[in-house]
């Protein structure tokens, strides 16, 4: 048998084949596993290991200072509206000496009742203002009612009465307050007249609730007065149809949903009253009896 070389290929015999295939064969094997483990190791040092990582925590971003909240947002059970009377260009009531005037009723009724927000708050109740400095509710001079009527150009007044009200209301009722208080300081032409009183509604479906604390503050009232020195008149609890408090006046206002009073806390025309109102005594016996008359309505009603 000749190859392709023509040389003769030579026989060895059977056992010595045998065992050159079995070597060969081997060997085979083990180059083959010597390879593996190699690729093996390789290809494992070719994969970075997993990176562990961190959950990110997230954070609120800090509010601006300078960013305006028309009404604040409260998440207390209890929520009282306070609306301090006037402010802007309606003063109020006031009292007038030698042709000037010397006191203005927006001024104290401001100024008591962001005292007093900031009391209570200290407390735990949820405050809503429908103001907080001195301006207008409405101003400017919506039709807040619907009822087509607006203030005149031109006039002192920057807003009709009714849209003024309406407006004080609207915010009390979108707020969902549980309660609202109307803080005034009264006035006549009859100097005479002097001390406090306390009004509220008994048409409305809360009215047991308005005359609960209408007894609350016109009791703390007196009693804070009297701790100041102030002999102040007991003018009592009265009932009327106001503007905030109802009942409802078809096409012209809508009340609030919520029980509520107006507070008239002294007379500024009146020489007594009015000069112990102008004091500190006086600020601090006021606001606290407005804390604790709305502290103690919240205990025996919460919201």
């Amino acid at each position: 048998m000749r190859g392709r070389s023509g040389r003769g290929r030579r026989t060895w015999p059977g056992w010595y084949d045998r065992a050159l295939v079995i070597g060969v064969l081997i060997l085979s094997v083990l180059t083959l596993f010597t390879v593996g483990v190699e690729i093996g190791r390789r290809t494992e040092e070719s994969v970075p290991p997993t990176a562990t990582v961190p959950t990110a925590v997230p954070t609120t971003p800090p509010v601006p200072q300078s960013t305006p909240v028309a009404t604040p947002v409260t998440t207390s059970a209890n929520v009282v509206c306070l609306d301090p009377g006037h402010g802007g260009s309606d003063l109020g009531n006031v009292r007038v000496e030698n042709g000037e005037i010397v006191l203005q009723e927006k001024d104290f009724t401001l100024a008591h009742s962001r005292e007093l927000a900031t009391r209570l708050q200290a407390n735990g109740i949820g405050v809503v203002m429908t103001r907080t400095t001195d301006t207008e509710v409405n101003p400017a001079n919506a039709d807040v009612n619907g009822d087509g009527v607006v203030a005149s150009p031109g006039l002192e007044a920057t807003s009709d009465q009714l849209d003024d009200l309406q407006a004080r209301v609207n915010v009390c009722n979108a707020s969902g307050a549980d309660l609202l208080v109307s803080v005034h300081y009264n006035s006549a032409e009859n100097l005479f007249l002097e001390g406090f009183e306390v009004w509220y509604n008994d048409e409305r479906p809360f009215s047991d609730r308005s005359l609960r604390f209408a007894t609350l503050i016109h009791e703390e009232l007196g009693t804070r007065y009297a701790n100041a020195g102030m002999e102040a008149v007991d003018r009592g609890i009265g009932i009327e149809a106001h503007a905030v408090t109802g009942p409802a006046r078809p096409g012209k206002l809508v009340p609030a949903e919520m029980p509520g009073v107006v507070v008239e806390g002294l007379f500024l025309s009146n020489d007594g009253d009015a000069a112990f109102v102008e004091t500190d005594a006086a600020r601090e016996a006021i606001v606290t009896a407005y804390q604790q008359a709305i502290v103690r309505y919240f205990a025996e009603s919460p919201g």
